[in-house]
């Protein structure tokens, strides 16, 4: 079984090497003159262009050339899953997703239940789609203007001087050990903070020196988006931190199931704080739109790309072809449905159905899942520390330190919040819910 990975790993890497060496890129002429290759950087920054005419010529240009080798894209994909197939027959699971939970010992149920209650919840998701149509002004929303930005010409700018005071000052609730640690982080170069030449792009926190302390890597720019990112990497810094300090080393190291719970925590507790302290209408509903589009990118588009991957698994399982062709039909198909195509809330167009393509964490099987369940959990311990809840600070501060001593599902119940129940998610959507009144209370001054 050990030598077969060899054989197993080949439709992910023949992906890899696909996708982003051997692809032909389109290019796309804009409504500027401009004439513009599409490579995946290039096509995520063109999707959000603020000329409609554009974003659509982006988006339909880039998901129709991935269309064209939908067969190629469509047999390593179903590569990937017959390997997946493979080692579930091999070790005796009923399920693909049964042996890859097993791994973690999570509940096949926690898995299903997102993608339930998901659908349960379209509604509300639904409202936000209507909510961004009104925003942007159109008549009708297509899935090429979810990009676009919700709020233009608002400059929220913050020197690192001044994002190290908002952050320390919207992290306090969780006690002065906390925010001691972030300010030794910020002041004794725990972080490598602004762009340079040759330097990686994004941001990421390394606690992989157990004896030292994690290290940052992030890119400055003085946007708000920067000051989010560095009270998310401290998150992932903190965990790291505690961990280290309480657990030995082969237990320092937290589950995949839970990485994003403490970035996303510091995010909630970050916005919580600006919102109180910033009065201008424009500027609020930029953030509360930032919100919004956090929870459909991580939630929402997360769950389908989950339910996606299972049903392409189900089909397998059942002895069923995965071609690009019919690959295209499902994903269409679970995409109308969750963006309400047929209810006439966005319009799904016919180049979407290869946007599948383009998802390298497909090749990671059962991954995307736990970004929303890691979201859904920060959102419901967030709210109970906000709330000025001290037992449930406590509880939380312990989750830190408890690294990889239990498994996900146990560290969370004793963060106190039980992902086996459909609590987490319900308090996500009420919280978006309760965005979303602010934001209808702001346009309707107007």
């Amino acid at each position: 079984m050990a030598e077969a990975g060899l054989m197993s790993d080949n439709s992910a890497d023949t992906f890899g090497i696909f996708a982003d060496a051997d692809f032909p890129y389109p290019s796309v002429t804009l409504s500027d003159g401009r004439t513009v290759k599409l490579d995946k950087a290039a096509f995520n920054e063109y999707r959000a262009l603020p000329n409609r005419d554009d974003r659509r010529k982006v988006m339909d240009t880039f998901f129709n050339a991935l269309g064209g080798y939908r067969a190629t894209f469509g047999s390593t994909l179903g590569g990937k899953i017959q390997s997946d197939i493979f080692y579930m027959k091999a070790r005796k699971y009923p399920t693909t997703l049964a042996a890859t939970l097993d791994q973690s010992n999570i509940p096949t149920a926690v898995y299903t239940s997102l993608i339930d209650g998901v659908n349960q919840n379209l509604d509300t998701f639904h409202r936000y789609l209507r909510l961004r149509k009104r925003m942007l002004g159109l008549s009708d929303l297509h899935y090429y203007d979810l990009y676009a930005p919700l709020v233009e010409n608002v400059k929220l700018d913050y020197s690192i001087e001044e994002a190290q005071k908002n952050i320390l000052a919207a992290l306090a609730p969780l006690g002065p050990e906390y925010t001691s640690v972030i300010r030794r982080a910020l002041s004794e170069r725990w972080i490598d903070l602004y762009p340079n030449e040759g330097k990686r792009s994004g941001a990421y926190s390394q606690g992989g020196a157990y004896d030292v302390h994690p290290y940052m890597l992030i890119n400055y720019n003085g946007k708000y988006d920067d000051m989010g990112t560095l009270a998310h990497e401290l998150g992932h810094t903190m965990q790291s931190y505690f961990s280290n300090k309480t657990q030995p080393y082969p237990t320092a190291d937290y589950p995949t199931f839970v990485a994003e719970v403490a970035s996303t925590f510091n995010e909630a507790l970050l916005i919580d704080y600006m919102l109180k302290q910033i009065k201008d209408d424009k500027a609020r509903l930029s953030l509360l739109g930032n919100y919004l589009e956090n929870i459909k990118g991580t939630m929402f588009r997360q769950a389908q790309f989950a339910e996606f991957e299972l049903r392409a698994h189900e089909m397998a399982e059942r002895g069923e072809p995965i071609t690009g062709e019919a690959l295209d039909k499902l994903y269409m198909d679970i995409t109308r449905r969750y963006y309400g195509h047929d209810k006439g809330v966005c319009i799904v167009d016919d180049s979407i159905a290869h946007e599948w393509a383009n998802v390298p964490h497909f090749y990671r099987n059962y991954y995307v899942f736990q970004y929303a369940t890691s979201f859904t959990a920060s959102a419901a311990l967030s709210e109970k520390v906000l709330a000025g809840d001290k037992a449930a600070t406590q509880k939380y501060l312990a989750f830190l330190s408890a690294g990889g001593s239990k498994y996900p599902i146990e560290l969370l119940k004793d963060a106190g919040v039980d992902m086996t129940t459909s609590q987490p998610l319900e308090l996500t959507v009420k919280k978006m819910n309760r965005v979303m009144d602010e934001i209808d209370k702001i346009l309707s001054k107007k």
